[in-house]
């Protein structure tokens, strides 16, 4: 296990809209900015070329990939990518690339060289088994020889210093693959992080009920990943959020105590509201207690705290994967400061002793999260998403004084019970 995963912070870039020039160069331009936020991992959305037929929008979606071994010219060529590889190393940090071994563009040149790859329906035509993905094919695991070939894609990215990969819908790929990536590339780079995107569980169900499969998260820990994604329970937190329904809210919460104790205990998530593919947290509540709230609670549970580029100015712009709509970076400072904050605390050397985390079931209107670390002590996270000022009970709490390590002030718990609107994380004073 990589004990240095749980207190990791993930940064996710998508080139093309990072910075103006739009390319490697510009990434390089920001590294020293991000080795100072604090991450220990930078992930980019696709890098390869982009297919032609089908594309989304002025400049195509970076999951339609035309050749996997070549590189999106948007953003520089092969040099380009092994002197950004270079200087991420230089400053520190791990470079993990999103791999999209799903399903290609509708030009790929794998189509001509080896249409018998690709998955057809029942009419014999190139298709998707789910979803209405125009401008991609999925690719069809049961034909001999894709596997290895993928591997190879693997293996040469790996040997120019990638660090990882993040498999994009990872739930849809065949078992074999991984079984095969782990006897083979993961003996010869025992070091190479995976992440998987593990899908929500409505999806699961409606692959399967499809007649397709979709790989469970327990299937994806056997497959060797190091962090799986928490779409699993993502549901719910946006229908309590949308709602302020408290039975949504009460879902979320058994969902969270599930899915630390139907896995094994070192299975770890990456902990982050925003991505390429879901809402900025100023989308999910306008309220400004609220959002504080979210952003501290994505930091306190155990696993990597992931930022998507622009979280940590309060972006509010749509996020745009098929033209250019570049980050605004004008920053909110206090929104800063708070995230600056919360990065310190993970960071901590303590969080890579953390044991468990543990959810009080109590039906009320906060989320109540006691961390157990392996010296036995506790942290309690309190989180308020509904900006009540209503007294905070739990079963976790014993009466006395502790420190927040937010606001670095004296907190005091009686009688079982506190008040606030701010999120609170607290130490024994």
């Amino acid at each position: 296990m990589k004990t240095y995963l749980k207190n990791s912070i993930i940064y996710q870039i998508f080139p093309r809209n990072f910075t103006k020039k739009g390319n490697f160069k510009g990434v390089e331009s920001k590294l020293s900015y991000l080795s100072d936020l604090g991450v220990n991992i930078i992930q980019t959305t696709p890098i390869n070329l982009i297919g032609k037929v089908g594309r989304k929008g002025t400049l195509g979606s970076p999951y339609a990939i035309q050749d996997y071994y070549q590189i999106n010219p948007e953003y520089g060529d092969l040099n380009d990518l092994k002197h950004l590889i270079n200087a991420i190393h230089k400053s520190g940090m791990k470079f993990v690339i999103d791999i999209v071994f799903n399903h290609t563009s509708r030009d790929s040149v794998l189509l001509s060289t080896h249409p018998e790859w690709f998955y057809k329906d029942n009419n014999g035509n190139f298709s998707n088994k789910v979803g209405n993905w125009s401008d991609v094919f999925d690719l069809d695991y049961n034909q001999p020889g894709l596997i290895d070939y993928l591997l190879e894609v693997l293996d040469y990215y790996l040997s120019l210093g990638i660090d990882g990969f993040r498999f994009d819908v990872a739930s849809l790929i065949k078992k074999e693959f991984f079984i095969k990536l782990q006897q083979t590339l993961l003996v010869k780079y025992p070091n190479t992080i995976l992440i998987a995107e593990s899908v929500h569980q409505s999806f699961i169900t409606y692959v399967r009920s499809l007649g397709f499969n979709a790989l469970s998260d327990s299937e994806l820990i056997e497959c060797g990943f190091d962090l799986l994604y928490e779409y699993n329970n993502r549901e719910c937190l946006e229908n309590y959020l949308k709602t302020k329904d408290n039975y949504y809210l009460g879902q979320y919460k058994y969902g969270l105590r599930y899915e630390e104790n139907a896995n094994p205990k070192e299975t770890l998530r990456i902990r982050g509201l925003e991505n390429h593919d879901m809402p900025r947290i100023y989308n999910l509540t306008h309220n400004k207690n609220i959002m504080d709230n979210l952003l501290a609670y994505s930091f306190f549970l155990k696993g990597p705290s992931f930022i998507y580029m622009g979280e940590e100015t309060k972006q509010k712009n749509k996020i745009e994967l098929f033209d250019k709509y570049l980050v605004n970076w004008h920053f909110d400072k206090k929104w800063f400061a708070l995230l600056k904050t919360l990065i310190s605390i993970k960071k901590n050397p303590t969080n890579q002793q953390l044991l468990i985390s543990d959810v009080d079931l109590t039906k009320n209107d906060y989320l109540v999260i006691k961390n157990i670390f392996q010296d036995k002590s506790n942290a309690f996270g309190i989180f308020n998403f509904k900006n009540t000022n209503k007294p905070v009970t739990s079963e976790f709490f014993i009466d006395g004084k502790y420190l927040d390590l937010i606001s670095n002030k004296i907190i005091e718990i009686k009688n079982k019970k506190i008040f606030t609107k701010q999120p609170l994380i607290l130490i024994k004073a």
